[in-house]
């Protein structure tokens, strides 16, 4: 008989799917508490609430998002160096059980701020060394696009189910006359990240050996140690010559995009923050006789729609990329999604002058305004944020690729500490102005793309 061609199907290591698995619990968590924080933050105390100024209750609200975006990169560097993350992963999902636990007990404004704080420092030693470890099982580094193609369903899976139970949860099962259920779903918050932790810790085995020891040593795929981050390598790495003309560029204009990365997620942000306010306040959230949870739109249906939306932007992106021309630049795209999330407000422009500019409460525009909102804010969501870490990848200089990854990371935590000042100049200055504010600053964004996407991109394009 002759030799078998049948084409043996790669399999995931079963350490794969227990870390995966790990991520949708947290994610269950964390989605089962953020969309509800600010609600729970403004709510009058008769309504389970704390009663707090919108000001106050949005800059404690974002602070959750910011620090969570910061925190991976020190908590990262102690596993790297010292933990070692199958220990990290563990002991991260206990601390953020403990502040969900806190949110359960909060009285008042500072115990919040303990719950934001006590997250953070859980989440970062979470985050990132779970996909550490599931990048160091594979022998066959061409799996690796497969494998966090997985990864990032799993996730999703938990962040919309999460959502989306706890909207249910906070407005019916757990409310109790006109008190609402928020203390509860943080409760069931710390229950999911105690089921991660028990679950990841009872499966160590599955793991191959990876994350025994820190990062800074070199491992196989089964754990074993086979060399070591040494201090003569740093000291090279030092020495090593001087960046080119274009990698000098190039440098500038990651720094360049970093820094509309800025300004689009400033306003992006304003989903969480300023429209979830205005939900509460100016939108009727029933729909063909159900109460909508503001969650259910600005983060259920966006995490949805990202889903569905995925493979269809990656068809746009590869139709275009036939064309005689290629595929639009980065800068192009950027002026897309500035152009997109631009729109995204002029709809609640429009909404406010259907309900009428400047009018009470109790007129009131249909949900349908804000899945339009949210809609359009989704489609520039996915022409920009999934572009980015690809963008340095392909142009940073190897030796500052981290660095420079790093420098993503900070603008999405600048960005989220600025968002809750939005909702400060609106309680100043009323809502209409600041929206059509926003609306002319996103739309000026996109045509200076458009006027200069040429010269931007010489940046990177253009060799010595």
């Amino acid at each position: 008989m002759g030799e078998s061609t049948t084409a043996v199907k790669k399999k995931h290591p079963w350490g794969f799917y227990v870390c995966n698995l790990t991520f949708t619990f947290e994610r269950l968590a964390y989605y089962g508490a953020k969309p509800i924080l600010l609600l729970f933050l403004i709510k009058a105390v008769g309504e389970g609430g704390l009663g707090i100024d919108n000001a106050q209750a949005a800059v404690i609200a974002a602070n959750l998002t910011a620090y969570t975006y910061l925190a991976p990169i020190i908590g990262g560097y102690i596993s790297d160096r010292w933990l070692g993350a199958r220990y990290a992963i563990p002991l991260g999902s206990v601390i953020m059980a403990i502040g969900y636990l806190i949110g359960w007990k909060a009285a008042n404004a500072a115990m919040v701020n303990l719950m934001v704080i006590v997250i953070s420092i859980g989440t970062g030693f979470f985050k990132g060394n779970l996909s550490a470890i599931q990048g160091r099982m594979y022998d066959d580094k061409s799996m690796l696009d497969s494998a966090f193609s997985i990864q990032y369903s799993f996730v999703n899976i938990g962040s919309f189910v999460g959502s989306v139970a706890t909207g249910y949860l906070y407005l019916n099962t757990f409310k109790n006359g006109d008190v609402l259920g928020f203390r509860q779903c943080f409760f069931l918050s710390a229950v999911f990240c105690l089921i991660a932790a028990v679950w990841f810790v009872a499966n160590w085995k599955s793991l191959q050996g990876q994350g025994k020891k820190p990062f800074k040593y070199l491992t196989d795929t089964q754990g074993n140690i086979i060399g070591e981050d040494s201090k003569k390598d740093k000291k090279k790495e030092k020495s090593a010559e001087p960046l080119t003309r274009a990698e000098k560029r190039r440098v500038w204009a990651i720094i360049l995009v970093s820094a509309f990365s800025i300004i689009f997620w400033l306003f992006y942000y304003q989903n969480e923050l300023a429209l979830t306010i205005y939900m509460t306040e100016y939108v009727d959230m029933h729909l063909a006789g159900i109460e909508i949870a503001p969650g259910w739109i600005n983060t259920s249906l966006n995490g949805l729609l990202c889903v569905a939306l995925g493979g269809v932007m990656a068809a746009v992106w590869r139709k275009l990329s036939e064309r005689p021309q290629g595929d639009l630049n980065m800068f192009q795209k950027i002026g897309l999604s500035f152009l997109f999330l631009g729109c995204a407000f002029g709809v609640v422009v429009l909404a406010e002058f259907t309900r009428g500019v400047g009018s009470p409460a109790g007129n009131k525009v249909s949900v349908l305004w804000m899945v339009g909102f949210v809609f359009l804010l989704t489609i520039g969501e996915m022409c920009f944020s999934p572009l980015r870490n690809a963008f340095v990848s392909k142009y940073a200089p190897k030796k500052y690729l981290s660095l420079l990854m790093g420098v993503i990371t900070v603008a999405t935590f600048c960005a989220s500490k600025l968002s809750p000042y939005v909702q400060v100049i609106i309680e100043n200055m009323n809502i209409f102005p600041v929206l059509v504010a926003i609306f002319i600053l996103l739309l000026l964004c996109a045509l200076f793309m458009v006027a200069t996407n040429k010269k931007l991109n010489k940046l990177v394009e253009d060799e010595d």
